[in-house]
């Protein structure tokens, strides 16, 4: 019995050291992770449940500091920043960092993805990861798409069919596509920050403004402008990327860490903040799907087909820039 027991002991033992050898090895580190718009978006939602689960996977070791509220700036302060390494990651958007890698308009593309379903095949698979990689050279690592939901135009005025759009002074981002987009829909582009556009649409110096309809809901854009159309004209792609230099710092498995909980918990909590508004579905079915219901403004119901066929050939000249090999592989996918 003697000898069974201190081989019991023994497999215990060894098993023991087994695991402790097993053990991931993270260090003690703090690790600041910037949001570009404010606490009340997906984008914070997403950076605070990675927190807490890195913080809870390394038993304290890693501490998440999240810098956020716009104390990075703008968009490309926040990519600056993060090149200089002021932050060690942060979540940006693809209509910012296609200035500096061109393959990134893909995102902008209006009316290539035929639903946010096709959307995330692509996104979240190895074309997106392709896609995403191509920012490296700027000393920059690409970790994650997210979604960030559905765009449209909130408006003063209903627009619902291509002549609404005549002449309207119309907010974009600073994105190529996207401002020949509002000009193939005969609207005057006006390029313009979000923080921006409230007091933009309160003066007239805007008319409409490509929103996603939950920023309306944030920055209360229905107090200045009383109708929204969901068109999903894109699908605009949210991003979590690191200093190079500071990832290609860290081991493995802390690495693996981060990587793990971004395709689970972040990306999890990012995705589910977001409304799936279908523009096909009549407005009655919109209000429906909408996470929260319609808060004083009111819905319009847009003519898609028409608008699609008024950017095709927006869809064609930037076909050339992106890539023709890569814009059609992923339009090919995205119909598939």
């Amino acid at each position: 019995m003697l000898s069974i027991r201190r081989l019991a002991l023994t497999a215990t033992a060894l098993m023991t050291m087994a695991a402790q050898g097993l053990a991931a090895d993270y260090p003690e580190m703090t690790l600041k992770f910037g949001d570009i718009l404010n606490r009340n978006f997906a984008y914070y939602a997403a950076i605070d449940a990675f927190k807490k689960e890195v913080e809870a996977r390394s038993d304290g070791k890693i501490k998440v500091d999240i810098v956020t509220d716009g104390a990075l700036g703008s968009a490309k302060d926040a990519l600056e920043a993060l090149q200089l390494g002021t932050v060690q990651m942060e979540v940006n958007v693809a209509s910012y960092t296609q200035s500096i890698v061109p393959e990134h308009l893909i995102w902008d593309v209006p009316f290539i993805f035929k639903s946010r379903e096709a959307w995330k095949k692509i996104a979240y698979g190895p074309l997106g990861q392709e896609i995403g990689d191509k920012i490296e050279p700027r000393g920059i690592k690409f970790l994650i798409w997210g979604s960030t939901g559905g765009r449209g135009f909130i408006s003063k005025k209903p627009l619902a069919t291509l002549a609404d759009y005549h002449g309207v002074k119309l907010r974009e981002q600073p994105s190529p596509v996207l401002v020949q987009t509002v000009e193939a829909l005969g609207a005057q582009p006006v390029v313009m920050n979000l923080p921006e556009v409230y007091t933009s649409l309160a003066q007239g110096v805007l008319d409409a403004a490509d929103v996603s309809i939950e920023s309306i809901k944030l920055l209360k854009f229905n107090e200045v402008a009383p109708y929204y159309t969901e068109t999903q004209h894109i699908l605009t792609a949210s991003m979590v990327i690191a200093n190079l230099d500071w990832w290609n710092g860290l081991n493995k498995d802390t690495q693996d860490l981060f990587a793990d909980v971004l395709a689970t918990k972040y990306r999890e909590t990012n995705d589910n903040w977001f409304s799936n508004v279908d523009p096909a579905a009549s407005v009655e079915e919109q209000a429906k799907q909408l996470k929260g219901g319609v808060s004083n403004f009111t819905l319009v119901k847009s003519d898609i087909e028409a608008m699609r066929a008024a950017t095709e050939p927006v869809r064609q000249k930037f076909r050339e820039g992106i890539g023709a090999d890569l814009f059609d592989r992923v339009q090919a996918a995205a119909n598939d």
